[in-house]
Parts: structure tokens; C-alpha cells; sequence
């Protein structure tokens, strides 16, 4: 009798081992055509993911990760193409040391020197606030500066802050630390981007309503500017707030009022790309796009919506462009002015700056993957609200500006707020 009690246990035990098998058989077949995080089942589902409609972190449905799916990228979830880019981690918030108090934009400028100290010159005000990298500190000067908007680090040994409202380009002597001035022009040339191409000549786009793309050559010192051609289709303001350079030495510029894409070729000419109008989901006196971002590794250009819906993606290679949605529960709850200019992370997405909010959404390069994430309660550290954490006063003036990408870190540009940020990735 105990022999025949034994052999049925052990054929049930078969049968059980054999059941798990055609389990674990089926679970492999379906995560490989659905990934976890399916619209139906997975982590991040319509009902219960973590990033839901209300508060999550990430996609334009419901989960951690892509518009559709949950965890994950936009078709598969975890396991998808780009091994290397962690759908789930996000940077670390840090307040850096020190305050420097003011409801005012404080800059919008950040030039980093080879000891580790970031540099950055006044908006409308005289500012030059020193961010030290091994201390994680900030500093104001009492020598400052105003009028920039922007630089650019050239292949010189300087980096060069744009004029906006400033007759003078001021440089960066990266080896020694120190500033200094060169006036160039009579007028206020209202520059905000620019961009280094071939020959050592950085062009910059002004952001008026008639166009024009200044030069200046890094070995002469020479200035020199035209009034390229309109775009064939019509736009009543022709600014541009950004510019980027591939690995030709070809600039990419986004109109911020209009709706076309102009480019600067490796000889110098100028000219608007081929393609359809780009709105970025919105029109009239919106500003659509506020900055460019090229990603090497997919030679393409990346340009985030400063109050737009959209972001704009340029190929390199052939020209093209396209407009990709942002989520539309983060459209939900974000502010309208939502980034003031975008970087390229270590993690390998390309992130949005904090402007008059304390939501950021990044995008991933490869899969155009888009996820976001609200740093309020970091932004409080501690505090009733983000404005009595980070000192901010008024919106209008931003919790930060530019960002500048060192080893694992960005710091971000003082904008509004008293204390400065970083993400630690």
C-alpha cells in the first residue's frame, strides 16, 4: 500500500513539473510578443500602473515608460532595443550649497573652465556665478556681467557667451578661468544660439522677426552677418532660438515663431529644409521650439518645445524632419512654459530643463520613447511648497535656465529661484 501512495505522489509530481513547464512556455511566448507592461496585464496597466493619468512618472497612459505600453519602450516594454538606456532610473535632485537671492532670471549662460568651475554671466543683470563642481557649491562674484543668452564651446580653447543685450561677445579662456570682453557690434544683436562650423566660424541666428545669421571667426576675431532669403512658406516672424551641429560641421535651426527649419550647410550656405510645416501642435505668438540637441549616435538633431506640444526631430542624414507627440497626460498638468532649453543626459535620453515648472519629460534617442517625471516634492525639500523650497518668486522668472552636462551630472542654470540644482545620474 505505501508503494502505491508513493508512486501516485510521484505522478503528481510529474504532472505538476510538466504543468510549470507549459507555463513557463507560455509566459515566454507572450512577453516576447507583448513585453511586461502591456496595455492589459503588465506593471503600468490602464488600471493600477505606477505613473497613472494623475501622478505618474512616465508615459502618456498609465505606467512607468512609453505612451503605450507601461515599463518599457513604445512596442515591447523591458528587453527592447536599446539595452543601455534604463527605462526605469531617473537622476537624483541635489540642491547645491550657497543661495544667491533676487526675483530675477539670473543667467542663462553656463561655460565650464578645465579646473571644474562653471561659469555663468548675467541675464539682465551684472552676474558672474561660479559653480564648483568638486563642491557643489555656487558663488556670486563681485565683477559681473549682463546681457548674454547662450554660448558656445569652440574649438580655440574658449567659450564664447552670446549677445543678446550686449554690444560685446564675452569669452571664456577655458585653461586660465577668466573672462573677458570684445565688442563687436553697435547695436544689441539679439543672439540666443549659435553654433561652431567648419573653419572655426560660429554662426548665430538672431531672434527678430527679420533674420539674420552673424559669424564670428575664432582665428581672425572678425564679425560679419546677412539677411538670408525668407522661407517659401510664409511666416510673419522669422526668429530662431537654437542651432546645433553634426559631425559634417552642418547647422540645424528651428524657428521659434515660424514653422520652417533652416540649415547652414559645412560651405557656409544657408537655406530651409524641404518638408512640412513645423507647429509643434500650437500657432500664432506660441513659441514652439527653444533650443537643439544632436545625438551622434542616431545623426540627428533634437529640438524640445519651449510652450509647444511636440518635439522635432532632424535627420541628418537626408534632411528630413518630424514631429513627435508629447504624452498627453503630461500635456494634462503641465505648465505651458515647460522647458527652456533640453540636454543630452549621461543615461543617453535627452532630458528637458525645468522652467516654470517642476516637471521635466525626456525622450529616448533610439525608440523616441517619451517618459516624464514630477520633482516637486524634491523641488520642497522639506518646505509646504516648491517656492518656499527653491525661493522662486514668480514663474515667470524659471526654476532653472541652461544645463551643462559634467562626468555623471548636470547642473542647471540659476534662474529664478535662490539655490541651484543638480541631477546626479
Amino acid at each position: 500500500m505505501l508503494h502505491s501512495i508513493i508512486s501516485k505522489l510521484i505522478k503528481n509530481l510529474q504532472a505538476s513539473l510538466k504543468d510549470l513547464e507549459d507555463l513557463k512556455d507560455k509566459a515566454s511566448s507572450l512577453e516576447s510578443s507583448v513585453g511586461i507592461g502591456s496595455s492589459a496585464t503588465g506593471i503600468g496597466s490602464s488600471a493600477t500602473g505606477i505613473g497613472s493619468s494623475a501622478t505618474g512618472i512616465g508615459s502618456s497612459a498609465t505606467g512607468i515608460g512609453s505612451s503605450a505600453t507601461g515599463i518599457g519602450s513604445s512596442s515591447v516594454g523591458i528587453g527592447s532595443s536599446i539595452p543601455n538606456l534604463d527605462s526605469n532610473s531617473w537622476p537624483t535632485f541635489k540642491y547645491l550649497d550657497n543661495e544667491i537671492v533676487g526675483n530675477l532670471t539670473k543667467t542663462r549662460t553656463m561655460a565650464l573652465d578645465d579646473e571644474g568651475i562653471i561659469h555663468s554671466l548675467g541675464y539682465k543683470s551684472d552676474m558672474h556665478i561660479e559653480t564648483d563642481t568638486s563642491t557643489d557649491s555656487i558663488k556670486r562674484n563681485s565683477v559681473g556681467y549682463k546681457g548674454f543668452i547662450g554660448n558656445v564651446e569652440a574649438s580655440d580653447g574658449y567659450t564664447y557667451f552670446l549677445p543678446a543685450y550686449q554690444t560685446s561677445i564675452g569669452k571664456l579662456g577655458r585653461k586660465t578661468g577668466s573672462i573677458t570682453l570684445e565688442k563687436k557690434f553697435t547695436s544689441c544683436p539679439q543672439i540666443r544660439s549659435g553654433a561652431e562650423g567648419n573653419d572655426g566660424i560660429i554662426y548665430m541666428p538672431s531672434y527678430t522677426k527679420t533674420l539674420k545669421i552673424f559669424s564670428y571667426n575664432t582665428n581672425t576675431g572678425k564679425v560679419a552677418s546677412i539677411t538670408p532669403q525668407k522661407p517659401s512658406r510664409y511666416t510673419f516672424c522669422n526668429h530662431i532660438w537654437g542651432a546645433a551641429v553634426d559631425k559634417k560641421g552642418e547647422i540645424y535651426m528651428p524657428q521659434v515663431l515660424g514653422t520652417s527649419v533652416a540649415k547652414i550647410d559645412r560651405f557656409g550656405v544657408f537655406s530651409y529644409l524641404d518638408g512640412p510645416p513645423a507647429t509643434s501642435g500650437v500657432s500664432g505668438w506660441t513659441h514652439k521650439y527653444v533650443g537643439a540637441i544632436y545625438v551622434e549616435s542616431v545623426d540627428k538633431v533634437f529640438c524640445l518645445p519651449r510652450q509647444g506640444k511636440k518635439i522635432l526631430i532632424i535627420n541628418c542624414v537626408d534632411d528630413t524632419y518630424e514631429e513627435v507627440d508629447l504624452p498627453a497626460d503630461y500635456l494634462a498638468v503641465a505648465n505651458k512654459n515647460k522647458n527652456f532649453h533640453g540636454y543630452l543626459a549621461p543615461d543617453g535620453w535627452i532630458y528637458s530643463a525645468f522652467w516654470a515648472d517642476t516637471k521635466c519629460f525626456r525622450i529616448n534617442p533610439e525608440t523616441y520613447e517619451i517618459q516624464w517625471k514630477d520633482y516637486e516634492y524634491e523641488f520642497m525639500d522639506g518646505h509646504p511648497t516648491a517656492k518656499e523650497g527653491s525661493g522662486i518668486m514668480s514663474l515667470g522668472t524659471g526654476y532653472s535656465t541652461a544645463a551643462l552636462v559634467k562626468d555623471n551630472n548636470v547642473y542647471l542654470g540659476l534662474a529664478g529661484t535662490s539655490r541651484a540644482i543638480k541631477l546626479a545620474f
